[in-house]
């Protein structure tokens, strides 16, 4: 009876210490999750962010951490998180999903994850042909770029933009956009990306050929790095040009040294062109048993109502094969594959060709429209001069019926009165579009209207012209703060003292939601920085005068260029003064900077009148 007691006593001992070991552990793990702080989590989404594709297996951790924990996080973070899983979802292929969230959060008020979320909708929008929602995202993208104070955000947008133009095939227009990114102190990933974009733009422009060294060293840069996505994006792309200057040796040996490390990765549209490329590269070498294999794989991968160039390529090269087996049923089959597909690849070259032709610079447009008011003044010239022919037979034909005559040509009056009527409701309504609504300046259109007359007239003459671009630093938080009646009362203040600097209203507008650009002929950089000093004097008197009222201080960042620069182009006013300002607003803003020739290379920008979009429109 004794022994039973004992060991019921020792057996109550051991639960009651398994029971409070278990207690001890249970706390802390409370505790540890309790720990994380606001600085944690931003420190574990700033992670993410960073790595993204590069460590897959830290993402996904650190993605679970924060959903574990989504009741801690603020809205901003939460904001993030979601940015976050719509990525992880891009990562996995599914891009309409991933579109649909990030969605979510493209109206955030926090500006960095409403751009992130912008470009990498239009990452995905291209990948899956929606060229119309591509081509609103970058409007949006530019909009927003403005405000930014972040470099390496900023870069990020002319890198997805440069993506874009790389994509429908506007490859120097690619390049100009690439060479606004500053990457003096880029991560290794950045690095990685700007290269495969500068390489797609390259290649198409046959600057370089396939497995050039410089292709090859690039591979080389990202993989040391972890940068596997990109550096597999690069062999893929490097594969399709040797197999298009038909090196299929070259391109087979060249994806045989890269297939494990591709299939090794998620991202399964690589695995789908990895092995449509070598479906051709085989055939190219006659090894026809190796290309089935590889036909057969990637037809395999292809999803359900996503076309591509190259899925058409497979399908095509894949009847190629089974003609050459003997096999004509199964080629006929092929075939019919690849002529489905025709009409669908032939819709998305016509939208790509669409999208260049958006691109066209606004000056064609204005001569286009010139010529159509010439044409039609001439046509009503010569109305009028048979109107009035017919009237001298009236006069000859009814010198005896003078009432006749005279209800004829009062109707003759009339008509050419309304004619006249018509055209002068045109023009007015022509000049109200003109127009910002607010301010009564020249709106962008109106301002480039005007920016070409100028232009050729000063180029004709070989004169000088100066431009001076004013931003208003930090005029979203001045709205935020004090409300949009009083950010609209400061545009119509600036508008009115901007407008005493300048001889003719048609010389000034408003380019941006706080931008505004002044035009001035016959002057340089020289003679008018002394009017910018004299602006900014007046506009710090302007300031204070609303410290009274507001408790705000307003200040500008001013940007300067002159034809001597800018080479008599719109394209290199816009450029240069933008770069100009960039270089104000890194220094803290309040600033006045004039552009020189050592801030870019001229080189790249030897393009058509017609390559930039994004100028005044």
């Amino acid at each position: 009876m004794s022994k039973q007691l004992i060991h019921n006593r020792t057996d109550s001992q051991y639960i009651f210490a398994v029971g409070f070991l278990l207690f001890i552990l249970s706390c802390c793990a409370a505790f540890n999750v309790m720990a994380l702080t606001n600085q944690d989590f931003d420190r574990i989404i700033n992670q993410s962010i960073k790595i993204r594709s590069s460590d897959i297996p830290t993402y996904n951790k650190n993605l679970a951490l924060l959903v574990q924990n989504q009741a801690l996080l603020s809205v901003s973070q939460r904001e993030e998180l979601v940015y976050l899983q719509a990525y992880k979802l891009g990562m996995e292929g599914k891009f309409l999903q991933s579109i649909a969230i990030h969605q979510k959060v493209e109206n955030s008020k926090n500006i960095k994850v409403r751009i992130r979320s912008l470009k990498t909708q239009l990452n995905l929008a291209y990948l899956i042909n929606q060229y119309p929602l591509s081509d609103q995202l970058i409007d949006r993208l530019l909009n927003e770029v403005i405000n930014l104070d972040d470099l390496k955000l900023k870069n990020d947008v002319h890198e997805i933009i440069g993506y874009f133009y790389n994509h429908i095939g506007a490859f120097q227009l690619a390049l100009n956009y690439l060479d606004l990114v500053q990457d003096a102190n880029s991560s290794p990933r950045n690095q990685c990306w700007l290269q495969q974009l500068e390489l797609l733009a390259n290649l198409g422009l046959r600057n370089i050929r396939g497995n050039d060294p410089q292709i090859l060293a690039y591979i080389d840069f990202c993989l040391s790095h972890k940068e596997n996505i990109t550096a597999q994006s690069i062999i893929l792309e490097n594969a399709r040009f040797l197999n298009k200057e038909h090196n299929y040796a070259q391109a087979n040996q060249h994806m045989q040294a890269y297939q494990s490390l591709i299939l090794a990765s998620t991202y399964t549209p690589h695995h789908q062109t990895l092995f449509g490329q070598l479906t051709l590269s085989n055939w190219g070498l006659n090894d026809l048993d190796q290309a089935q294999y590889y036909g057969l794989k990637a037809i395999e991968l292809m999803k359900e109502g996503e076309i591509s160039k190259w899925d058409q390529q497979t399908y095509q090269t894949m009847a190629k094969v089974a003609q050459s087996q003997g096999n004509v049923q199964q080629a006929i089959q092929y075939l019919l594959k690849y002529q489905a597909m025709q009409q669908t690849i032939a819709s998305l070259a016509q939208q790509k060709a669409l999208a260049r032709a958006q691109i066209e610079h606004t000056i064609f447009s204005k001569k286009a429209y010139k010529k159509k008011l010439d044409d039609e003044l001439n046509s009503t010239s010569k109305r009028s001069h048979l109107a009035s022919h017919k009237s001298n037979e009236y006069v000859q034909n009814f010198a005896n019926n003078r009432l006749i005559f005279a209800i004829q040509f009062g109707i003759i009056l009339l008509l050419g009165g309304s004619l006249l009527y018509l055209r002068h409701l045109q023009i007015s309504t022509k000049d109200k579009s003109n127009h910002d609504p607010l301010t009564n300046l020249l709106n962008r259109n109106g301002l480039i209207d005007s920016a070409v007359s100028t232009v050729s007239l000063q180029r004709s003459n070989k004169a000088e012209l100066a431009i001076l671009v004013v931003n208003v630093d930090n005029f979203r938080a001045f709205n935020q703060e004090f409300g949009i009646e009083q950010g609209d009362k400061l545009l119509q203040d600036l508008a009115k003292l901007l407008s005493s600097f300048v001889e003719d209203n048609q010389h000034i507008g408003r380019a941006g939601a706080d931008e505004f650009i002044l035009v001035f002929p016959n002057k340089n950089s020289a003679t008018i920085k002394p009017i910018a000093e004299t602006i900014k004097t007046q506009i710090a008197a302007l300031s204070e005068r609303l410290k009274n009222q507001l408790d705000s201080q307003i200040k500008v960042s001013m940007a300067i260029s002159d034809s001597n620069l800018s080479d008599y182009s719109l394209k290199y006013f816009y450029t240069d003064t933008s770069k100009a300002l960039m270089k104000a607003k890194a220094l803290g803003g309040d600033q006045i900077y004039c552009f020189d020739k050592t801030m870019t290379d001229r080189e790249k920008f030897k393009t058509n009148e017609n390559k930039l979009k994004y100028i005044y429109e």
